[in-house]
Formats: structure tokens, C-alpha cells, sequence
């Protein structure tokens, strides 16, 4: 395993109880950005919200079970949110146990009300599951509906979770990229770009011959910066590596609840390749290298630096906890961090080309920088619907 590699005390810049102080800090940063927009925007998905177990055993009898999710609910709605400053006082496995509750169980906003008179039990095919659904007011009276699922486990134990229906379902471009179309159009979108990367005279071939162009022109600062951001995100794997044993379960229920958001976890758990690759390279693409990181890179470059140091320090943590597995998946993962990482962060010192530009030349050749940050989307592009496919095809298939 990793964690053989070394000891959290052979990095003591960057303590276990830091790193999730600085995860917690994030979370509560993400949170209040939702709650003042009212919710998750179409597209992102909330979180299910996980409440404690009721305690009492749960037997197979419909009443038993609907006063199970009535408590539920009400342990869910009495819930509060745990301060910053109460995390801080907190150990490293002390903030492990609170964290997944923050980032996959946040409370509800305060003044939610559930009409537990509105109960319905909704038909499910899963054996020993049961899922009632509540009538619900959001603040502001904004209507909604709460659902609660109950799992049993060796005819006892029971597993809660709560969570607003609406937040807790995929929608827009989410829920269309797991239909057929979307399947199938993406696979004309890949052969359509495979013909024109054969095509020497294409545009997206003069594209990359003027991108690997700018990239020649300034190759000490792209250089610079990929070996810079992958050594923040070797630190951040090094980091997880460091952590307490009984972190792991936090992390990675934490990384399982943000891939479930996106889609992932139905795209790769239908089995369908393509369907697993057009959801892979939508998120990968459009959401990370699109909108987020080039956005940021757009605004003469510093703002893309900041971003991605920090967040892929933190997304590099989960990997330090990955032990296990042969070579060949070794080499498989490694190929697969390589291509969609080179992708980013060549977006990101397309942000330091935009800098280095007009610093050298004035706000006069602001066009010119930013036409070079332009010119690192087809690169970017290419690379991640490579990754896109390679990834579908490992985890899937299993090669």
C-alpha cells in the first residue's frame, strides 16, 4: 500500500488535522455560496443527506417502518450545523467522523417543514429497501419533497438516508448525457474529431499546430507550471497517504457522494461505455476545463494559479489512500492522471502565457495573450476525450 511510503510525521507542514481543516473550510465555503443562491443550480446536484439510525431494529412490517423514516426526518430536521470554529478544536479523527456529515449529510435549511401527514411509500425493486417520500416548504415557501430510503441488513440493522427529492435526482444536461442520444452523439462527436485530426488541413490541426507553437514560445513557464502543479498534486497524494487509517472511510465516502452528484456512478454502473466516456468528458471538459478553469485562467492568469494549486493539492489526497492492485492497474492509473492532468494544467499556463504577454508588451497585446489561453482548449480537448474513452474502457471493461 501507499501508506507504507511514509509517516505523517515526515511532513509536518502538512498535518493530517490541517488537511482537514482546510477540507472542512472548503465545504462550509461551498455551502454558503449554495444557500445564499437558494440551492444547487441545474445541473449540480446536492448531496443525500444521511441521518443517524434510529436505533431500534427495524423488522419488515410496514408500520415499524414508517415510524422509523417519521424519525428520520425529524432527526434530520433538528440537525444543526457545526461551526468552524467547533472543528478547529477538534483531532484529525475527531474532524474524520464530523466531515462526511458536512459534505454528504448537510442539515436543512432552517425553516424547512415537512407534512409528515403527506407520507407516501413509493414502490422500489430493491430487496429490503423501503422509501417513503414527505410533502415539504423549503424557506421562502418553496415547495419540495423529501424523501427518506430504508435499507435493512441482516434483518435488523437499518441504513437512513434523507435528502430533498429534487437535489437528489439528475437533471438538465446530467440526466440527458445517460440517454441514448447523448451516447450516440458523442460517438459522432469522436469519430467527427478523429477524421479531423487524420486531415492535416483541418482546423482543428492548425489549432494544435498553433497551440504547440505558443507553447514552444513560452516553454519555460509552461514547463514550469506543469511540473509545479503536479508536484502540488504528488504532495496532496503523499498527504492522504499520511492520513489516519480511520480517515479513509471519510474521504472516501466524501469522493463517492461528489462522483454520485455528477452521474458517474449510474453512467459506469450501466455498463455502457460510451454512455460512461460522454459523462467523463462532459464533466472533464465542459465543467472543470471550460468553465471553471479556463474562466479563471482568463482573468490574466493568477486567479487560474491560486485555484489549481489548491484544488488539485486536495485532489490528490483520495489517491493517497488507493493501496493494492497490480502493475498493469497501476500503469493504467498513472496513464489516466497523466493525460487529464496535462490537460488542466496546460489551460492554466495558457493563463500564465495571457500574463507573461502583456507583461512583456503592454495591455496593447492583450488580444495576443489571450488568443494563445484560446489555443489551449484544442489540446485540452483532445486530451480529455482521449481520457474520456480510456477511462470508460479501463473501468468498464477492465483492460
Amino acid at each position: 500500500m501507499i501508506r507504507t511510503l511514509h509517516s505523517p510525521r515526515s511532513f509536518p507542514w502538512s498535518s493530517p488535522r490541517r488537511l482537514l481543516l482546510a477540507l472542512a473550510w472548503a465545504v462550509l465555503l461551498a455551502g454558503g455560496v449554495a444557500a445564499a443562491q437558494g440551492g444547487a443550480p441545474d445541473g449540480v446536484d446536492a448531496p443525500v443527506v444521511t441521518a443517524p439510525s434510529t436505533g431500534d431494529a427495524l423488522t419488515a412490517n410496514v408500520a415499524s417502518a414508517e415510524e422509523a423514516a417519521d424519525a428520520a426526518v425529524r432527526t434530520w430536521l433538528a440537525r444543526v450545523p457545526i461551526g468552524f470554529d467547533q472543528l478547529s478544536s477538534l483531532d484529525a479523527e475527531q474532524l474524520c467522523r464530523e466531515l462526511p456529515g458536512l459534505v454528504t449529510a448537510p442539515p436543512p435549511p432552517a425553516g424547512t417543514e415537512v407534512r409528515f401527514d403527506d407520507r407516501v411509500e413509493r414502490p422500489v425493486e430493491e430487496e429490503n429497501v423501503k422509501v417513503f417520500t414527505y410533502a415539504a416548504v423549503r424557506p421562502v415557501d418553496q415547495l419540495d419533497v423529501v424523501e427518506v430510503r430504508l435499507e435493512l441488513r441482516d434483518g435488523q440493522g437499518v441504513d437512513t438516508r434523507v435528502g430533498f427529492l429534487s437535489t437528489t435526482e439528475l437533471s438538465g444536461v446530467r440526466a440527458w448525457l445517460q440517454t441514448p442520444a447523448a451516447s450516440w452523439l458523442f460517438v459522432a462527436f469522436t469519430v467527427l474529431m478523429v477524421v479531423m485530426l487524420i486531415n492535416p488541413a483541418s482546423a482543428v490541426r492548425r489549432w494544435l499546430r498553433a497551440g504547440r507553437a505558443a507553447i514552444a514560445e513560452h516553454r519555460r513557464l509552461v514547463l514550469f507550471t506543469i511540473i509545479g502543479l503536479f508536484g502540488l498534486f504528488g504532495l496532496g497524494v503523499l498527504t492522504g497517504s499520511s492520513l489516519p487509517d480511520s480517515c479513509d472511510v471519510a474521504v472516501l465516502e466524501i469522493v463517492e457522494s461528489a462522483i454520485t452528484s455528477l452521474g458517474a456512478t449510474a453512467a459506469y454502473g450501466s455498463g455502457d461505455v460510451p454512455r460512461a466516456a460522454a459523462t467523463t468528458f462532459y464533466q472533464n471538459f465542459v465543467v472543470v476545463t471550460l468553465s471553471v478553469t479556463f474562466t479563471l485562467s482568463a482573468l490574466l492568469g493568477i486567479p487560474g494559479y491560486l485555484y489549481a494549486a489548491a484544488s488539485f493539492f486536495v485532489q490528490g489526497v483520495p489517491f493517497g489512500l488507493i493501496g493494492g492492485g497490480t502493475a498493469g492497474e497501476l500503469l493504467a492509473l498513472v496513464v489516466l492522471v497523466l493525460l487529464e492532468l496535462s490537460a488542466y494544467f496546460l489551460v492554466v499556463a495558457g493563463g500564465g502565457m495571457l500574463l507573461a504577454t502583456v507583461a512583456r508588451r503592454g495591455f496593447g497585446q492583450l488580444g495576443a495573450g489571450f488568443s494563445k489561453l484560446l489555443l489551449m482548449l484544442p489540446i485540452a480537448m483532445v486530451l480529455l476525450l482521449i481520457g474520456a474513452w480510456y477511462e470508460a474502457v479501463i473501468i468498464i471493461l477492465g483492460f
